[in-house]
């Protein structure tokens, strides 16, 4: 990496917003109904950046059956409270501002429904701040990978054929990954959710530990 971009794709939970309490209480609601056989609550930080259905499965080790009934008890608390249950990092709104003031397209492609997204965004008074806002379908099975979004938001956008003026920023292996299916350069966070080792296996282009290291590369 070392080229300027034009167009910022940014992952959302762990990456604009610290949205880990609402997902917290949202986890606590299915854990109260079906009892997985977890050590405690803080397996919930492996759960936060995976589409909801993986995490479910991979972690909380539902049954198939149980899977989708279990992301209604989440998004019924989620829904109501636990996305307002959120706040952007230090500095992002500053940064997202000096994007927009230096001529970049600004994007979020997040695992996220789209309308909780959105929702969030309104509620913080963020959501002019983005030229897209990119998600998964609420039932997660159109757009359910990442690369699935970006796709998505690349084509919306009249970008499938522009990657090179394209970078994905996110704090998990899925960012990082989604981007390089996607033929996309790719930034890695420290900040969020994501570990270093995490980020440095996945084949990060670039790895940040702040908010304001993360503007100086996008800005320079």
């Amino acid at each position: 990496m070392g080229r300027p971009y034009g167009f910022i794709l940014f992952d959302f939970d762990g990456t604009i917003m610290d949205t880990s309490e609402g997902i917290r209480h949202s986890f606590d609601r299915v854990v109260d109904v079906y009892h997985p056989d977890i050590p405690g609550r803080e397996v919930y930080e492996r759960m936060i950046g995976p589409p909801l259905p993986e995490s479910l499965a991979s972690v909380f080790r539902l049954k198939e059956e149980d899977i989708r009934p279990a992301m209604k008890v989440y998004r019924s608390y989620y829904a109501e409270k636990g996305m307002f249950e959120s706040r952007p990092y230090d500095g992002i709104v500053e940064l997202l501002r000096a994007l927009r003031q230096a001529g970049k397209k600004v994007f979020t492609a997040t695992s996220k429904p789209e309308p909780y997204t959105r929702r969030i965004l309104e509620a913080k008074g963020m959501l002019g701040l983005f030229d897209f806002v990119g998600g998964s379908d609420l039932e997660e099975n159109r757009r359910a990978g990442k690369a699935d979004v970006i796709r998505y938001v690349l084509a919306e956008n009249g970008l499938a054929g522009r990657t090179e003026d394209c970078v994905m920023v996110g704090d998990t292996r899925f960012d990082i990954l989604g981007a390089q299916e996607t033929g996309l350069d790719s930034v890695g966070v420290l900040y969020g959710f994501g570990s270093e080792a995490e980020l440095r296996a996945a084949g990060a282009g670039r790895i940040v530990a702040s908010v304001e290291e993360l503007g100086r590369l996008l800005l320079s």
